[in-house]
């Protein structure tokens, strides 16, 4: 059985292909407790995911599935729960007054994952990212609502866009034709996130 919370899942289904072997989500135990998720449109993007609360006696590549998808979206009014036990899911959404329960139908992709490639090519990140010198102490920490609306915008011009962050500063967000720029002001400078301790643990599964 896996347990875990159910908004991750919905999160790491945004990021799979439509072609094996990256179709499927890749839900696997963590060494030290919880449970990871993982999923990739073969490399231009991945998405790493890690409840520390949840629990797995069995790894399985999970294929998107609408309903399911709907099920476990994340929601400001509550907070929801995945359990899988053979082919079935359970998604429970606990509100302050009431639990809604949906027992839904899973889809395992008889293709493994390619869990592998994918982590190599996250050693080599974290070693880079681990011996490239520290150039400023403060991250920006910008609001979401701004940087969808910058992206958003630039959407209209490109269909590819630069980011580029200024040392507790503004986020310099523009197109490719340079004739437009969108400044996203931090709201407050931070020191720079260390690399989460979990990923550099998935990383040497």
């Amino acid at each position: 059985m896996l347990s875990f919370n159910s908004a991750l899942l919905s999160v790491a289904c945004d990021f799979t292909s439509k072609f094996a072997p990256y179709q499927a989500v890749e839900i696997t135990q963590a060494k030290n407790g919880g449970v990871y998720l993982a999923s990739t449109d073969k490399g231009n993007i991945a998405c790493f995911a890690y409840d520390p609360s949840g629990t797995a006696d069995e790894n399985i590549c999970l294929l998107p599935n609408k309903d399911l998808m709907r099920a476990c979206k994340g929601i400001k009014t509550g907070e929801r729960n995945i359990k899988i036990e053979g082919d079935i899911a359970t998604v429970t959404t606990y509100r302050k007054t009431t639990n809604q329960i949906q027992e839904l139908p899973v889809m395992r992709s008889g293709v493994d994952f390619p869990h592998g490639k994918i982590t190599k090519a996250i050693r080599a990140c974290l070693d880079r990212w681990s011996d490239t010198p520290t150039t400023s102490d403060t991250a920006g920490r910008y609001d979401i609502d701004y940087i969808n609306r910058a992206i958003k915008s630039l959407g209209v011009f490109d269909s590819s866009i630069c980011l580029c962050a200024f040392d507790g500063g503004p986020l310099r967000i523009q197109g490719a034709d340079h004739n437009l720029t969108i400044l996203v002001m931090p709201q407050k400078a931070e020191p720079i996130p260390s690399v989460p301790a979990w990923l550099k643990e998935y990383s040497l599964v």
